[in-house]
């Protein structure tokens, strides 16, 4: 088992040290203990909260929010687009819905997992600083290593999975220069079905003698050396008022996207801006996937639709995997129209009396209507059996009775260095200052999301398919009247580069200039794409500790030159 100290049942003011720090016990921070584990690194995680989710911890994840989504009498207010039991997640404040709790956020997704397009690692010159400074194939390896740890299938979210699943597809003849098909996954645990890789179990796996946790512990400030060019410290404190200072050379922040930023504008006791702030980029570039419901089905066109977009399953080392079927926009549109990559995925809202939610509920001792569930199930044979054969046989979704079909979208922002975090005024229990948010969500979103939906109207009349109903905003071609919500996607606000003016932290998630100090998690991707953000970001962050087990072993081998030394932190 893993070795947890709480920081509220030690000294005060004790001093600790580890060869690597790492901030933030989410996904990110613990891919990275678990791949520096039975290492001669030593390590330690800094979690803000603990084993438990505790309301007094979580208000330290409060912002200020000064920008989208604003309220507005003629806006329809828009979710997240949760149900069941998550449906409380919509009502979460915009980028508030970060998790102060050992495993972070994996404690509230629902495990939807891709792997960013192509087109997102290209410079496209109708998006301002677009381009990665790492190429799609050099992460391949990783994204496999990533996919494992959530217990995913192949890697494949286009067309080349077609080939793959148990059952093909139907071709529908969709026009390819404008639209293309999409796939998502799940992740999920292998002992739980149905329930998403929840990463505290990861980090309760680890029973390395290399790898420490220190709970109820909120990192106040980065310490550098006088110069500045070196970590020295953590400054650490709990709640409760107890403090303590970590030393190490190597700290890497694992906080998120809006946390990541918050920290290291804040550490600025030897930069007065902020570390890694010379040039006023930390924080910039905010960005989130801006969601919204583009059209929808209802009556019997549901059937015909959820008989295409639905889940196909495929058998992978002895396991069946789901993937759910959507559609994006095609590359060739967006160069054409100077669009941003975007993608729409379907969601069935159940009736009352679907049988395979009264069976669910029965088995899962939720029913608040038992009689009712049973005549549901008990009045539906054919539903059931058809189920049956459907989940069995042809390995698709569950047929299920509902009162409406709509698609979702999510699009990919075009950077904008006016969307950023700031820090308030205002300040947390600990004395630190709030995150003061100003997400913007520009026209080129806007037009993107529009086009994108108008395109699908018109290749589903052209092809035979059911006209959907287009959401009001873009039936009236009205931008102005759209309603998004963030998705708890925060991305962007340390971004990866070559170019100190307009990044923070070079293709090694180094920031710049500071040597030993390292980002991960989706605040260091270059652009954010339309895709969930954990795949990827687990991606880089399995990169990011192989990058630090080479430099530890060049540093820490005894023939080590100064030049062996200086190149380990330029390695790539």
């Amino acid at each position: 088992m893993m070795a947890i100290v709480d920081l509220r049942s030690i000294l005060d003011n004790i001093q600790m040290a580890a060869d690597v720090a790492i901030i933030g016990g989410g996904p990110a921070g613990i891919a990275i203990a678990r791949e520096l584990a039975d290492t001669r690194i030593r390590v330690l995680v800094i979690e803000s909260g603990g084993t438990d989710y505790q309301a007094e911890t979580q208000t330290l994840s409060a912002v200020e929010n000064i920008g989208e989504p604003r309220a507005s009498k003629s806006v329809e207010p828009t979710g997240r687009g949760y149900a069941g039991n998550l449906a409380w997640l919509n009502d979460v404040a915009a980028f508030e819905l970060r998790d102060r709790i050992l495993g972070g956020s994996s404690h509230t997704w629902i495990g939807k997992c891709a792997a960013f397009d192509e087109i997102d690692f290209a410079h496209r010159p109708w998006l301002p600083l677009s381009g990665w400074p790492i190429a799609r194939y050099q992460l391949l390896t990783a994204l496999d290593r990533a996919g494992e740890l959530l217990n995913l299938g192949p890697n494949f979210y286009d067309k080349r999975l077609f080939g793959l699943l148990h059952s093909r597809p139907s071709e529908l003849g969709l026009d390819e220069q404008f639209l293309r098909p999409f796939f998502w996954q799940f992740s999920h645990t292998l002992d739980r079905h149905g329930e998403p890789t929840r990463f505290n179990r990861l980090a309760c796996d680890i029973a390395a003698a290399n790898v420490d946790f220190l709970t109820h512990a909120t990192v106040t400030q980065i310490n550098l050396d006088d110069q500045g060019l070196r970590p020295t410290s953590l400054s650490v404190e709990s709640l409760a008022g107890k403090k303590a200072t970590v030393h190490a050379n190597t700290i890497v922040l694992c906080g998120g996207g809006i946390e990541n930023a918050r920290l290291l504008l804040a550490s600025n006791s030897v930069m007065g801006a902020g570390i890694g702030n010379q040039h006023d980029v930390v924080g910039r570039y905010l960005c989130d996937h801006p969601r919204t419901s583009l059209c929808s089905f209802t009556g019997h066109d549901i059937d015909a639709i959820a008989e295409h977009f639905n889940f196909y399953g495929l058998t992978h080392e002895g396991r069946t995997h789901f993937y759910l079927r959507g559609l994006s926009l095609s590359p060739e549109m967006q160069e054409r129209e100077g669009l941003t990559n975007c993608a729409a995925y379907p969601v069935q809202i159940h009736a009352d009396h679907d049988p395979w939610g009264a069976l669910k509920r029965l088995a899962h001792g939720s029913s608040r209507a038992f009689m009712q569930d049973l005549f549901a199930i008990g009045t539906s044979p054919a539903l059931i059996t058809s189920g049956l054969y459907n989940r069995l046989i042809r390995k698709r979704g569950l047929p299920h009775r509902s009162t409406e079909l709509r698609f979702d979208a999510m699009a990919e922002q075009r950077l904008d260095p006016e969307s950023r975090v700031t820090l308030s005024k205002q300040r947390d229990r600990l004395g630190q200052p709030l995150a003061r948010v100003d997400w913007k969500i520009g026209s080129c979103e806007i037009e993107s999301i529009k086009r994108f939906a108008q395109i699908m109207v018109d290749e589903f009349d052209r092809v035979g398919l059911p006209r959907p109903q287009l959401a009001d905003w873009i039936e009236a071609d009205d931008g102005g009247a759209a309603a998004f919500m963030d998705m708890a996607h925060p991305s962007c606000t340390t971004r990866m580069g070559t170019d100190p003016l307009t990044s923070v932290v070079d293709p090694n998630a180094m920031v710049h200039g500071i040597d030993g100090l390292f980002v991960a998690g989706s605040s260091v991707f270059p652009t954010p794409g339309h895709a969930n953000p954990t795949l990827m970001l687990l991606t880089l962050a399995i990169r990011l500790a192989d990058h630090i087990k080479r430099r530890h072993e060049i540093e820490q081998s005894p023939k080590a030159s100064i030049r062996d030394r200086q190149l380990s932190t330029h390695h790539t």
